[in-house]
């Protein structure tokens, strides 16, 4: 029987700029087997939602973990489709999780939308990577590592499925991650933002907490080290074709200009925050769900 966690947050976080944080890892109830998708174990919540609402959720672990560096740090998960939800027409899903490329942000955050996407029938990969604050994380390691995951996820796929379409879901920093590795990487697979960072020159330049976290990144502000700026920019006009982004109305923490004045196709979606994506209980996640089911 495949065992289901509860992780509990120490310290509540409401947005990206929060302090670091501990997290405890305990055993919880085995939640009644869903009878359709995820909504057995994620019924319909309110929204917005707090970063400490997705990181309080009941998750099933994930069936495999593979190491594509050296680091503790580099590492990826994978869930698998329950039996009675595979579908052989959908994308196989690679998540690169978010946190202002800090390391007070880690993977955990992406359980929760990993399992509720494998009870829905997809094959779903989450990417662990060095972040700023790291040893080898901050730029240009944090890229590199995302990098060397599409890449080692890539060569390792038919080991765990048959050949299928690739979707990168990044979110808020994870999002300008995908977008980047998309925009350098020779590959076929499709990014999708949630809340992504898809200027980075610009966001580094606004104020707010996550904002000043791009300037420690980057080690220094766009003014100040512009060919770096440059190189960790997605080249978005190469991704019209490749790219989808999707922005919250309510969204406090990443502008939904990320979106809108990308050049990229988008959609912004009403009431809905920064992390209702990672929630499956929520309407946006459904809004994304859905889209993802036509691809």
């Amino acid at each position: 029987m495949k065992i289901f966690v509860n992780l509990i947050v120490i310290i509540c976080l409401s947005s990206c700029s929060g302090d670091a944080v501990n997290t405890e890892t305990v055993a919880s109830p085995v939640p009644t087997a869903p009878t359709a998708g995820h909504l057995g174990f994620y019924p319909n919540v309110a929204q917005p939602v707090s970063f400490s609402d997705v990181t309080s959720l009941v998750y099933q672990a994930s069936i495999d973990k593979q190491f594509y560096g050296d680091s503790a740090l580099q590492y990826v998960e994978y869930w698998a489709p329950t039996p009675d939800t595979v579908k052989e027409n959908l994308p196989a899903i690679v998540f690169i999780h978010g946190g202002c490329w800090s390391n007070s942000y880690r993977i955990n955050q992406s359980y929760p939308i990993a399992t509720a996407l494998a009870l829905n029938g997809f094959h779903v990969w989450s990417v662990e990577y060095r972040s700023t604050g790291d040893q080898g994380g901050g730029w240009p390691g944090t890229y590199h590592d995302v990098e060397q995951a599409l890449q080692f996820i890539t060569g390792v796929a038919d080991d765990y499925y048959s050949p299928r379409n690739l979707v990168v879901l990044g979110h808020s920093a994870g999002g300008h991650l995908a977008l980047l590795a998309k925009s350098n990487l020779a590959t076929q697979a499709k990014v999708v933002g949630l809340a992504a960072i898809s200027d980075l020159i610009s966001y580094a330049n606004e104020s707010g907490g996550c904002n000043s976290l791009a300037a420690s990144f980057m080690s220094g502000l766009p003014a100040d080290i512009p060919e770096q700026y440059a190189l960790a920019n997605p080249l978005l006009e190469n991704l019209t074709d490749d790219a989808y982004l999707f922005a919250g109305e309510m969204d406090t923490i990443v502008n939904t200009r990320q979106a809108s004045e990308s050049g990229n196709p988008f959609e912004l979606v009403a009431e809905t925050g920064h992390f209702d994506w990672l929630h499956p209980g929520t309407s946006s996640f459904s809004v994304l769900l859905n889209y993802l089911q036509s691809l």
